[in-house]
């Protein structure tokens, strides 16, 4: 959650072919993320909602190891709110990055 983002930036910004991004990365980029949304809250009904099982070694609920999907703090209108600020932050750095990459000459690799 902080190295891996700090890296991959390094990366891109390093070594990647530049004026290669497509229109619809930042879009597509969001796939995954709200896959693992729904992952966790089709997990939280197949464990019936129960706050109580943990993750080992923590006092967070197995069924939401981030606030943003806490049912029971956030209500379900909460998981959208934030689903939907999280994902539009996520296109918008997203279309940062696109409109950086457009600056760059192109490689010749």
């Amino acid at each position: 959650h902080v190295t891996l983002p700090i890296l991959y930036i390094a990366d891109w910004f390093l070594f990647r072919e530049r004026r290669t991004c497509k229109w619809y990365y930042p879009i597509a980029s969001i796939g995954f993320p709200v896959a693992y949304v729904l992952f966790l809250l089709i997990q939280a009904v197949i464990l019936k909602f129960d706050s109580s099982i943990l993750i080992p070694t923590t006092t967070t609920p197995l069924i939401y190891p981030y606030f943003f999907v806490n049912l029971d703090t956030q209500g379900v209108s909460g998981v959208l709110m934030w689903v939907g600020i999280l994902s539009a932050a996520f296109v918008a750095v997203g279309y940062l990055l696109f409109g950086l990459d457009r600056l760059g000459k192109k490689d010749n690799i």
